[in-house]
């Protein structure tokens, strides 16, 4: 009674919090040592203990994480390497086309550019992808977004596979652009709706869904398009909208999906719909009501700061603490993208190569490389439940430098050295070992925790964008530093990841464990600072939620 008596008047008399006060707390918190008694936990000390334990997990949040993995990160993935294997057959059709409908005969200088153009538009559209799923989240709910996003990727596939029939290299064009922009989408909407239906004890763990999704799908694209299955001249339309199963699942599977309850609660304001999804959730009584009083406190506090205005990108950034975490969540993705991950797969089937592997078996073995990613992506959840994101960050990017230095050093020695091609395999592989443990899932899922909820899915996108648009420089730019630096292109990552390693160790906060400060605390920490006579600026006003 005396916890709803204090709902009731925090409803009546809520505090007035502007988004710079907000961001100010999220990063107080972060600094501060973690004193939670349970790590991740989500409920506040003002609950009872016996509403602060662990729910089970429910058949439908099962049903969340399937459909988000099947429907988005595995195509995701997918499409990412699908185009690299059959790329010979495709270029050969794309002249004959060219020549066919048009008349033109492609030059040597031409065919590249087309091709360049059909492998970048993917990255392109999801850069644009990435920058809109905040804003469709927020609009027509995660739900509604998952499924428009699914029916973008279905439409995708089916003109990837009719674009040999129609003879179209358009359709292979405006197909290979849609599923980027899908595969953008994507890379918001799975953090964000996953942070938002599961414990916080969990969200770290479920914020690698999205990577793994995308190492999974990574492996099958390599598989499928060995020559001994859909790499063949019939087969690789096929090949290319090989996804469309996976995501024909995840649309059956959609009626299923439950509504986050952030979002009922905090945007739609319908209580009655978001204890619903709260219940069909979590299946805790008890629980579900601590966590309801969470989410309505937490809807005050948003309502009355934003006066039902959405979170917009220069409202974070006009907060000196906001400008702060979206330097921190984009430099991070950035380095993910310049830690050289690309290089070493380009490199890996010459690598193979040079130890007297034939073209067949170059390919298997970059398919262990794969297999390996992907192990290391399975790996990393409960690396990330279990320990703090700098140790893992830091390791990773060391021995990834590490790595490094003795592939390039190797490489350089294969035409003197016997041994030098063995090295190699080796460095290569402890690369993509040591990679999956923190570089490579830990991005995607680093502005759910660094964000509070408010600006949370503005973070999310941000980082996504500069994501995939450094994945597009990369693309573009390797190929000519390669051919300029040979292997010693690989200088220029280790680089990128010495400066990754500082920035890390000066400047990430650690997030692991930190908890969610209640209406109660954050009313307590006012008062602390007005008796203290801290004064805070008011700049715009947004809802007070911190990781």
């Amino acid at each position: 009674m005396a916890e709803k008596a204090l709902i009731r008047e925090e409803s009546e008399h809520p505090p007035i919090v502007t988004s710079e006060d907000t961001l100010e707390r999220v990063g107080r918190t972060l600094e501060r040592p973690n004193t939670a008694t349970e790590e991740g936990q989500l409920l506040t000390n003002s609950l009872p203990d016996h509403a602060r334990r662990k729910p089970r997990v429910t058949l439908w949040l099962v049903a969340a994480v399937s459909v988000s993995m099947l429907g988005s990160g595995l195509p995701a993935g997918y499409c990412l390497g699908v185009i690299n294997t059959p790329q010979e057959i495709i270029r050969a059709w794309v002249k004959v086309v060219i020549l066919e409908k048009y008349g033109l005969e492609l030059s040597a200088t031409a065919e590249v550019s087309l091709w360049a153009i059909i492998v970048a538009i993917f990255v392109g559209g999801a850069a644009v992808g990435a920058s809109c799923g905040a804003g469709l989240a927020d609009r027509i709910g995660r739900r509604a977004s998952f499924l428009v996003n699914h029916w973008l990727c279905i439409c995708s596939a089916l003109l990837l596979m009719a674009c040999k029939t129609f003879g179209s290299v358009e359709m292979l064009i405006i197909g290979r652009f849609t599923s980027g922009l899908y595969s953008g989408l994507a890379t918001c909407l799975v953090p964000l709706y996953l942070s938002e239906v599961v414990t916080a004890d969990l969200r770290g763990v479920m914020g690698v869904t999205f990577p793994l999704g995308l190492c999974t799908g990574l492996l099958f694209s390599q598989i499928l398009g060995m020559e001994s299955a859909l790499g063949t001249e019939n087969g690789w339309p096929y090949l290319l909208g090989g996804y469309l199963v996976c995501v024909s699942i995840a649309v059956v599977l959609h009626p299923a999906l439950p509504e986050s309850p952030t979002y009922c609660y905090i945007i739609l304001r319908d209580e009655v719909r978001g204890r619903k999804e709260l219940c069909r959730l979590h299946r805790d009584n008890k629980y579900v009501e601590a966590e309801e009083s969470s989410l309505r406190s937490l809807a005050v506090i948003s309502g009355v700061a934003q006066e039902g205005k959405a979170w917009s990108l220069s409202q974070v950034i006009q907060s000196r603490r906001g400008k702060m975490l979206l330097l921190i969540t984009v430099l991070f993705n950035a380095g993910q993208q310049f830690s050289g991950i690309n290089a070493v797969f380009y490199y890996s089937t010459l690598i193979f190569r040079s130890v007297g592997l034939d073209l067949y078996q170059s390919q298997c073995a970059s398919i262990g490389a794969g297999a390996i990613n992907c192990m290391m992506a399975i790996l990393a959840m409960p690396l990330i439940k279990y320990f703090r994101r700098r140790v893992l960050l830091l390791t990773s990017v060391a021995l990834c430098s590490l790595c490094q230095i003795v592939l390039m050093v190797s490489l350089n020695l294969i035409p003197t050295s016997p041994c030098a091609p063995f090295v190699a395999i080796v460095a290569l592989m402890s690369y993509v070992l040591v990679y999956g443990m923190g570089l490579g899932p830990v991005p995607y899922m680093i502005a759910t925790e660094l964000f509070p909820l408010g600006p949370r899915s503005i973070g999310i996108a941000v980082g996504g964008t500069s994501n995939w648009l450094c994945n597009l420089v990369v693309g573009l730019a390797f190929p000519l530093v390669q051919e300029v630096l040979g292997e010693w292109s690989f200088s220029i990552f280790i680089a990128s990841s010495c400066l990754l390693f500082i920035f890390i160790y000066k400047f990430l906060p650690e997030t692991h464990g930190k908890k969610e400060i209640s209406l109660k605390q954050l009313s307590d920490e006012e008062e602390q600072e007005s008796a203290e006579g801290t004064s805070t600026s008011s700049i715009e006003q947004g809802s007070s939620y911190s990781v």
